[in-house]
């Protein structure tokens, strides 16, 4: 598919094999993630409810440094505690009191604890909130790294026109897995369940600057290498909202 058939399109949003075709192009890959985001049917398992109020935090003026109570440097091998999930535009975001964010303003959610738990749900709340967010250009400006990638993901996200969300619309978190993480750099490998039940991972990366974790994209404007299937959850661990 050539970037041009892709802008005739209204919305690539909406077709899972959009990101299952081989040979990626670079406007396939910079929009595979979302379909890597939201699980079965698009609607919580219970009621969703309104987003608790955001933790206390201490930000350093002109840095965007916030300090949260999460200070534990163990990369998690089981589900973060404390975890509540709310819904943006049909895909569940998690949020902790300890590890972030703690300041939701708008579309951007932001300040997340200095810690391999603040990097997860970092890495999960811009991976989509730069995708789907209608304020995508601030999100972008603000949590994602500047340079080429940046750049090449503004341009072609420009072209696309997105219609309204639909429940069942996108995939939903079903797992992560961390594969390397050092204070300044975090590579985690996260599985999203499609509607249909199939499973895919990508590979996103965070880095720490400014005080905050922040999305680090492709050169061709992508957010992970690849997106491929697993048969399962095995290696990863469980974790999702609904």
């Amino acid at each position: 598919m050539s970037n041009r058939d892709a802008t005739q399109q209204t919305s690539p949003f909406r077709r899972p094999g959009f990101v299952l075709a081989a040979g990626f192009v670079a406007l396939v890959l910079v929009l595979a993630v979302v379909l890597v985001i939201t699980g079965r049917g698009g609607q919580p398992s219970t009621t969703p409810t309104s987003p608790a109020p955001p933790p206390a935090a201490t930000e350093a003026a002109g840095t965007g440094d916030c300090r949260l109570p999460d200070t534990d440097q163990t990369i998690p091998t089981t589900a973060p505690a404390g975890v509540t999930w709310s819904v943006f535009h049909t895909v569940a975001v998690p949020s902790s009191p300890t590890a972030g964010p703690a300041v939701v303003d708008g579309d951007v959610a932001r300040c997340y604890a200095h810690t391999p738990t603040g990097a997860l749900l970092a890495a999960w709340q811009i991976g989509i909130r730069y995708l789907v967010a209608d304020d995508w250009r601030t999100v972008v400006a603000q949590q994602v790294m500047p340079g080429p990638g940046r750049d090449t993901y503004v341009r072609l996200r420009a072209q696309v026109t997105a219609n309204s969300d639909q429940p069942g619309q996108y995939g939903q978190v079903a797992g992560f897995k961390f594969v390397t993480y050092t204070p300044q750099v975090a590579v985690i490998q996260l599985v999203s369940r499609f509607p249909t039940g199939s499973l895919q991972v990508i590979t996103a990366t965070v880095v720490w600057s400014d005080g905050d974790w922040k999305l680090q994209l492709q050169p061709d404007g992508s957010v992970s290498p690849s997106a491929q299937h697993v048969p399962s959850l095995a290696g990863f661990v469980v974790w999702g909202g609904v």
